[in-house]
């Protein structure tokens, strides 16, 4: 789809977020926290389907890298790495876009 395409992707560890401009002209703001929170790897959230929230305090991410074309990978600042966010559960877990998806535990399915 054509909504998750990133054509840019920017840490602002000074906002404590991740910005994303999408390729239909969207921009998320990605609370860091919130990345951490939901981090979609089988460490964080077992080998289940749903999504659940994971307590952190994380503000910082230290780099980004593709995974491929259809996702992220970040480094976080609590030395954690090994989740894969696909360029849909990005765009789904925008704050901005919740009345759209719903919450992140309605909206998310955690693929591991």
């Amino acid at each position: 789809m054509k909504e998750f395409v990133p054509i840019a992707i920017k840490i602002k560890n000074d906002d404590r977020a991740v910005e994303i401009k999408w390729s239909d002209g969207h921009m998320s703001l990605l609370p860091t926290q919130r990345l951490r929170g939901y981090c979609p790897c089988a460490e964080c959230q077992g080998h289940k389907t749903q999504i659940k929230w994971q307590e952190n305090h994380t503000h910082t991410i230290f780099g980004a890298n593709l995974v491929g074309r259809y996702a992220l990978s970040f480094q976080f600042g609590d030395g954690h790495q090994t989740g894969i966010f696909r360029f849909e559960y990005l765009r789904k877990l925008d704050p901005s876009e919740e009345n759209r998806w719903g919450n992140p535990e309605e909206a998310l399915v955690c693929l591991t």
